[in-house]
């Protein structure tokens, strides 16, 4: 049987995953280049991988599956890169972004303007809780493993009543961290690897009973990691 790497389970509240995170002292712009596109991106200390776009949202952003058209619900967003990165290439799409994080959602609101997004807004949520009601084409997310499998889980599960009929879930993971996508399997019925690289794994399952999402060339963002910059601003 394989073991599990730890995860927290019970995990403090003072973090970036959090309602209160620490104050913001530091600011840092970070660059990336991507399918033609040269997005910039402000962020702070007191959220998730605050001076560079970490490897795994990287990961991510190469073997995303997009639908052409539709909504999608880029959730626990940061300051926003893998949103507003969805929203910038395929404009045709809507992108709903939420935080817990009151700084996160701050600073993805500031990006959708510094990166002239038209199709993108950022709301301050708990998981689902300022989403009654509202379905989606796509759930994308990095999930935060620090937060544990009392944030996760609830994630894998809320998504299935929020996403529309042959819509999916899309995670990205570290290699190892199987009881995540067991989850994915035993609430969906289905999980499926789309790819691996640099030690993740990018996992999805759809919500069937609707039409299923083509896997094809077109709807799959192969394009690399694309160059990414980071410059440091003190306030």
């Amino acid at each position: 049987m394989n073991s599990l790497p730890p995860l927290n389970r019970d995990a403090p509240p003072a973090h970036y995953y959090s309602r209160e995170p620490p104050k913001e002292r530091r600011r840092f712009v970070l660059r990336l280049d991507i399918r033609g596109h040269r997005m910039e991106f402000a962020s702070s200390s007191g959220i998730f991988s605050k001076d560079r776009i970490d490897l795994g949202t990287l990961v991510l952003l190469e073997s995303m599956v997009l639908p052409d058209e539709g909504v999608v619900l880029d959730m626990g967003c940061g300051c926003g890169v893998i949103g507003i990165t969805i929203a910038k290439i395929r404009p045709r799409l809507r992108v709903t972004m939420v935080d817990v994080n009151p700084t996160a959602v701050k600073l993805a609101k500031e990006n959708i303007d510094t990166n002239d997004v038209q199709n993108a807004e950022a709301i301050h949520s708990d998981l689902y809780s300022g989403l009654e009601g509202r379905r989606f084409d796509l759930i994308i997310s990095n999930p935060p493993l620090a937060a544990g499998y009392k944030v996760i889980f609830p994630l894998i599960e809320g998504a299935k009543s929020h996403l529309k009929k042959g819509g999916c879930l899309q995670l990205v993971l570290r290699k190892g961290v199987n009881a995540i996508s067991k989850k994915m399997n035993e609430t969906f019925g289905n999980v499926e690897l789309v790819s691996r690289k640099s030690g993740y794994k990018v996992f999805r399952s759809l919500n069937q009973n609707g039409k299923r999402q083509s896997l094809s060339a077109t709807n799959r963002y192969m394009g690399g990691y694309g160059k990414q910059e980071q410059k440091q601003k003190t306030k």
